[in-house]
């Protein structure tokens, strides 16, 4: 009988990496962990892979015979492509993108890693997501069939989040970009809070100057910014936010938060609570709730009520192609 494929959706993150690492530490032959899958959206930090390298370094000196090694994956799009390109329905049909919208699921979270952690994941038997258990409400209903290949061992454990930071610290295997930041994933992320858009303008001028450059053409093309939905009414284009820091302007520290809780697009279709249809913004105009335009919504705050409809599984649904 051959071995069962478990496949480790690996992140970076302070929950995915406890998890790895306390999986292959308990060895146990019910959680084969044969996987490790990171799915790159072409704008991460630079210590993040770092960090994923310092992982694996750590792995193959402590369990060699494992023979693991990292897999990237990502679109087979480029963010260009799907930002210029021009939309096929709702009140935007033929107009360009441009960048996604805050009040939505992000499209490139969908392009960049729910559909390539999907077509990954085919190919396994078992998928290991770090979700921990102070956020078990996240895994869905434990008796929908579709969510099988899903494990949650962090919720079956019992680890909480700072179960998984003491974890790491005993290990000194801690991430140093929750030193400044309460996410980790793309660097001009829409959904960020202002803190983190604070610490990247002061500590990764090369990386704001990418992400005011994006926040013009999204004007320019869409008539929307990164952090605005109409400019001057409802957020500061970068720009202006730029001057207000220069100005002393410092937002309020986040610091202890370790997760993004903006952002939970990849989590929630996991679940069941998106599907890769409500990452289609297209006419979001029209579909506009208020509760997405929060200047920090919580997870909580965007998380969809479970809809019989709303069923695409991050790790085993219908790829839906545009």
């Amino acid at each position: 009988m051959s071995e069962k494929v478990g496949m480790v959706c690996f992140s970076g993150g302070k929950d995915s990496t406890a998890m790895l690492l306390r999986l292959l530490e308990l060895n146990d032959p019910d959680l084969p962990v044969t996987r490790i899958v990171f799915a790159d959206t072409g704008f991460e930090f630079p210590e993040l892979l770092e960090y994923m390298e310092k992982v694996m370094a750590y792995i193959n000196e402590k369990y060699p015979e494992r023979n693991l090694k990292l897999e990237l994956v990502g679109s087979p799009k480029t963010w260009d492509e799907w930002f210029y390109g021009v939309m096929k329905r709702g009140a935007g049909k033929g107009k360009q993108r441009g960048a996604p919208l805050r009040a939505y699921p992000c499209y490139w979270a969908r392009e960049a890693k729910v559909q390539p952690l999907q077509k990954a994941a085919k190919e396994a038997d078992i998928a290991y997501i770090g979700i921990a258990a102070d956020e078990a409400h996240r895994t869905g209903k434990k008796e929908d069939s579709r969510n099988d290949k899903n494990r949650y061992p962090l919720v079956e454990w019992g680890w909480t989040e700072d179960d998984c930071v003491k974890y790491l610290d005993d290990l000194e295997m801690i991430n140093e970009l929750y030193v400044n930041f309460n996410r980790l994933g793309c660097f001009h992320c829409i959904k960020q809070p202002l803190d983190s858009w604070w610490n990247l303008w002061r500590g990764y001028p090369d990386f704001w100057e990418i992400a005011k450059h994006w926040d013009k053409e999204s004007v320019k093309v869409s008539n929307h910014g990164l952090r605005s939905m109409k400019p001057g009414k409802d957020g500061y284009l970068l720009e202006e936010l730029e001057e207000r820091f220069k100005q002393g302007y410092k937002p309020p520290s986040k610091k202890g938060k370790f997760d993004c809780n903006s952002c939970k697009a990849v989590a929630f279709t996991a679940v069941g609570q998106l599907s890769l249809e409500d990452f289609n913004t297209d006419d979001a105009p029209e579909l506009m709730h208020p509760k997405f335009i929060d200047d920090e919504p919580t997870a909580d705050e965007v998380l969809l009520e479970p809809d019989e409809d709303m069923s695409c599984d991050i790790m085993g649904g219908a790829i839906d192609e545009d």
